[in-house]
């Protein structure tokens, strides 16, 4: 797999889980199948895109969400971009903070060793939910998530938003990892919705 390709796949990765957010703060709900391989996204330490998203329907979501993107910006995506942008911005802080480096591997690592629980599981989603509150939700600006309060008030729906912008973080450090950098989006616009549409075919 060409390294454009894995990196676009991995930016296909971070608008999944804003655009997974999206859903869920303004609904309620989320596409079950992108929400599963997300949260899967974060215990699976491996470097490479393909063994941590094995097939472009888990990556659907994300693939949809980076087309209507480079395609034109259209209002419904400006929140998911949004929330896109601000996380490369937090991932760029917790880089040069060790210690919230450390508690994140350590406690991903212990959550690896449970087996009481899959990853979607409600008490696995709280427990990275809790995570993201008392590392990156302590860096600023925090990220504020729009949507209708109703869902947003609601512990399991707050909990699996938290889950996923942690999953959004792993996203943005897989696609640096592999080259990304934010220029590419403006200056390879034309040859990433290329890659989208080949990965689609």
């Amino acid at each position: 797999m060409s390294n454009h390709k894995q990196q676009t796949l991995a930016l296909a990765s971070l608008l999944q889980s804003t655009a997974l957010v999206h859903q869920l703060a303004s609904t309620g709900q989320c596409d079950s199948l992108g929400n599963r391989a997300s949260l899967g996204s974060i215990v699976n330490q491996s470097d490479k895109i393909e063994d941590i998203f094995r097939s472009p329907e888990d990556l659907q979501i994300g693939l949809d969400s980076l087309k209507t993107i480079l395609d034109s910006k259209t209002k419904s995506v400006q929140n998911i971009m949004l929330y896109a942008i601000s996380l490369i911005n937090l991932e760029k802080k917790l880089m040069k903070q060790s210690q919230l480096l450390t508690k994140i591997s350590s406690e991903i690592e212990y959550i690896n060793k449970q087996e009481f629980f899959e990853i979607h599981h409600a008490n696995s989603i709280a427990r990275l939910a809790e995570l993201y509150k008392n590392t990156l939700g302590s860096l600023n600006p925090t990220i504020m998530v729009k949507g209708e309060q109703i869902y947003l008030s609601n512990q399991h729906t707050a909990n699996n938003i938290r889950a996923l912008l942690l999953a959004g973080i792993r996203a943005v450090s897989l696609w640096k990892s592999l080259g990304g950098k934010t220029w590419h989006l403006v200056l390879n616009k034309k040859k990433t919705l290329q890659t989208v549409h080949s990965l689609e075919a």
